[in-house]
């Protein structure tokens, strides 16, 4: 359990640096605020935002370093995460909380959509990503709602908020909004689209702007329900703009594969450079191609490349679970449902960027162990004979591959050590620790200048002395994870999501969720003391609940643990 409660973060030992205490103290959250010091809504294109702010007493920081979500442009990165929408005012009926706590910004800032009368998912905020889609040196927020109802049609379609930064935070007045009924956004709103159920953000033209994929995996294309498709908003000095914008599908020539059937093209995405040039890449997954087709794997990694005129409509390669199946070293280990979690980075310091695809409901032997495939990173593309396959029997990898661990369920990567290779940070949020099934646990694997590797692998669960609460069954340590600049310094750090956490003041059942931080390091991550917990958040408005099913990062999709 969360020993502080609505204290949220208590700090527990003396930081020598100056920096890091301002900035952990502008972390901090006290008790829950009980008055709003400002609520209001926004509409664009008939869509209603709830838009709800409470001032909170920060110390103004300045770091330095590489930076993901940094909204109010101070050099360390703001946490926007959202949670299950448990309201005191049940009459606005929300769909989803996203809170956003900021490091020099005086306040914290909350974010919701508005239930439709006919009823429909909390999806609000199931996707959410951060990239500088204006230019300006400030993140903005891209938040994805794929239940949104457009309200041309009344369909339960989908939707994508984008909210700019600013030295004072996101500015919400400045807020724009996209459907596949926005003027210019290819495709037609049609019922459970799912559009803006995945996000990813990047420079895929380079031009100096993060460009935004979303992701529609139950697009119809033709007659074909949920094949799936990819819609690409290309950055500009106002920010995201429909000229241009792209939409990919599987019966495009220049996609890999066929539409067909409940493939679910687009359930996930990410951008990042997998050659050399000064393009971002486009990753796209369908991890339920060849479902039920093949006793060797299923699901398929798309990678199509960046130019300066967007998305290359040639070139794009492919690889599918099934093709991975030599590279697995044991023949009782098969990818079931490849790419339900993507990144992008390059984990051997070569220059080329390594697709990392998670298959957590992989055999290992055993359903739902879980692996992870490293793409290795090659101007020529994706091979299934150029892959790493990285499991728990993997040697160095901590653990043991048992049913339902999920190992690959959540990915974030980025310099954890400093040495200029990335790492990659594996949730399995289905690790039972002792008898505590679903207790959760996080896998550091170190880049090398041969790959990505086992060797020096560092576990963490909620039993480690440092990390905050402790293993209980369904806490699901890992559920989500985001590797972010927290303290102002490189190498980069890491927030993790205990998404069943109950803390004192929760109803059994109705878990807050909480948040723990580990700071980069030469070796590895150190975990810190201290959580904060959804409830330490509530206001006489909202109290979010499973606080942490989304970290904002460069990418966000795939499903919910």
């Amino acid at each position: 359990m969360d020993v502080y409660g609505e204290r949220g973060f208590l700090m527990r030992r003396k930081v020598a640096s100056v920096s890091v205490l301002a900035v952990l103290a502008s972390l901090a959250v006290s008790a829950p605020a009980r008055a709003a010091d400002e609520f209001r809504t926004i509409t664009r294109e008939g869509v209603v935002l709830q838009y709800h702010r409470v001032a909170k007493a920060v110390t103004p920081v300045k770091g330095s370093g590489p930076t993901r979500s940094d909204f109010d442009g101070d050099g360390v990165d703001d946490i926007a995460a959202n949670g299950d929408p448990s309201y005191f005012d049940p009459s606005r009926h929300p769909t989803g909380a996203v809170v956003v706590r900021y490091s020099s910004a005086p306040h914290v800032d909350y974010f919701s959509g508005v239930l439709s009368p006919d009823g429909g998912c909390s999806c609000f905020g199931m996707a959410l990503v951060a990239g500088d889609f204006n230019g300006d040196g400030y993140d903005d927020l891209a938040i994805g709602d794929s239940d949104e109802v457009d309200p041309r049609n009344k369909t339960h379609a989908g939707g994508v908020w984008v909210i700019p930064g600013s030295r004072t935070g996101l500015v919400v007045d400045s807020a724009q909004h996209f459907n596949q009924s926005t003027p210019g956004v290819p495709g037609e709103a049609e019922e459970h689209d799912r559009f803006g159920s995945a996000l990813a953000a990047g420079d895929i033209n380079g031009d100096g702007r993060d460009d935004l994929a979303i992701g529609a995996y139950g697009e119809s294309i033709g007659k074909i329900a949920e094949a799936g498709a990819v819609t690409v908003l290309y950055g500009g000095v106002g920010g995201l703009k429909v000229t241009g914008a792209q939409q990919l599908h599987q019966n495009q020539a220049a996609v890999p594969g066929a539409a067909e059937r409940r493939d679910h093209f687009g359930w996930t995405l990410a951008i990042g450079k997998v050659n050399n040039n000064k393009y971002a890449d486009l990753v796209i997954a369908a991890p339920h191609e060849n479902d039920g087709q093949s006793w060797t794997g299923s699901g398929m990694v798309t990678l199509m490349w960046g130019s300066a005129g967007g998305v290359k409509l040639s070139g794009a390669t492919s690889v599918t679970g099934a093709a991975v199946k030599k590279a697995m070293g044991h023949r009782d280990t098969i990818a079931w449902y490849l790419g339900e979690a993507l990144a992008i980075g390059d984990v051997n310091g070569d220059g080329l960027g390594e697709v990392i695809a998670g298959a957590p409901s992989a055999q290992t032997p055993h359903i739902y162990g879980g692996l992870i495939a490293v793409f290795t990173g090659r101007t020529g593309g994706l091979s299934g004979s150029a892959v790493k396959i990285i499991t728990q029997r993997t040697a160095g990898v901590p653990g043991s591959p048992e049913a339902g661990d999920r190992f690959g369920a959540t990915l974030a990567v980025g310099d954890v050590t400093g040495d200029g290779r990335a790492d990659v940070l594996v949730g399995a949020p289905g690790e039972a620790i002792g008898t505590k099934a679903e207790a959760g646990m996080i896998t550091l694997l170190k880049g090398s200048s041969s790959g990505l590797t086992g060797s020096g692998a560092q576990g963490f669960d909620q039993d480690h002395p440092v990390v905050p609460g402790g293993a209980e069954r369904g806490d699901k340590f890992g559920a989500s994870v985001a590797l972010l600049n927290l303290n102002g310094t490189g190498p980069l750090d890491a927030v993790v999501a205990s998404t069943g956490e109950e803390v004192s003041g929760d109803q059994a059942g109705y878990p807050s969720g909480t948040l723990s931080r580990f700071h980069g390091a030469s070796g590895g991550l150190v975990p810190q003391s201290g959580s904060w917990s959804g409830l330490s958040l509530r206001t006489d408005r909202v109290w979010p609940q499973r606080y942490g099913l989304r970290i904002a990062g460069p990418q966000s999709g795939g499903p919910l643990f």
